[in-house]
């Protein structure tokens, strides 16, 4: 890399949604550095062939460690010109680690936040257990809440006395909390979601295990609207669970033009 190229402004990009990969090759094709972090091997197989300046692999664990990422930075190079934090809406951890302490430090810091759509008449809720004030019972619902969630929607779901079912992602880390839960070995199945907006093989699922409601987290993105679109094509319900209010606090963009104009405001400032 010449020197000319070490000039080049340089961001650090937190990914755990589809649009990270999207966002990077982007700023790259409009000359910004990109340092990239991701949470595991696996997801960091998209950004192999980008020109990135790094690749940051692992769960950022501790505040430490964050503060220690963008201090090496400065010490090293000329540190980072913004933070971009592009984790997952539900990641509450490391958004509130990463925004405390770009704050602390005076670094520039960026949330991207997906829009929230209105697609269909879901029904929003603040909590699983919430669900209780439903009637399920005896009837069967599919759970895409992430296996983080499932435990915790498992027992709210029987607690009304329904059959519960699972979808869970086809990853080593989901199947295997998956088996260590409560939730019968029959019950559910691993598959990522649909790469068309037709998702037939979600929709055969729900005609197997005649399902009359699902429910996920409002995350936004093409998972969230394909169970809209889902549900909207089969006349069954859905269920929202409500995404962390506790985020609502913190200054965010919603698009990538956007973004970029908050980039952009940063160097006049």
């Amino acid at each position: 890399m010449d020197i000319r190229e070490k000039c080049q402004p340089h961001l650090w990009l937190l990914t755990g949604t589809g649009e990270g990969h999207v966002f990077a090759e982007s700023l790259l094709n409009e000359g910004w550095n990109i340092t990239v972090s991701v949470v595991s091997g696996r997801a960091s197989i998209p950004y192999e062939k980008l020109n990135l300046e790094k690749i940051l692999i692992g769960a950022l664990i501790t505040e430490e460690e964050i503060r220690d990422i963008i201090l090496n930075e400065r010490i090293h190079q000329n540190g980072f010109h913004c933070v971009v934090d592009l984790t997952h809406p539900f990641a509450i951890k490391i958004t509130r680690s990463i925004s405390k302490i770009c704050k602390e430090l005076g670094q520039p810091y960026i949330r991207y936040e997906r829009v929230i759509d209105n697609i269909s008449n879901a029904f929003l809720i603040q909590k699983f257990s919430d669900l209780e004030n439903y009637d399920l019972k005896n009837k069967s619902i599919l759970l895409a809440v992430g296996v983080r969630h499932l435990e915790e929607a498992l027992i709210s779901v029987r607690n009304s006395e329904a059959n519960v079912y699972a979808r869970v992602l086809a990853n080593p880390e989901s199947i295997r909390k998956t088996l260590s839960s409560s939730i019968q070995k029959t019950n559910f199945a691993v598959l990522n979601p649909s790469a068309n907006s037709n998702g037939e093989i979600e929709k055969a699922l729900i005609r197997k295990w005649n399902i009359a409601g699902i429910i996920c987290r409002q995350s936004g993105g093409r998972n969230e609207i394909l169970w809209h679109h889902i549900c909207i094509s089969m006349g069954i319900k859905l269920w929202l669970l409500e995404r962390p209010s506790e985020l609502k606090n913190i200054n965010s963009v919603d698009s990538y033009q956007k973004l970029i104009k908050r980039l952009e405001s940063i160097s006049m400032e």
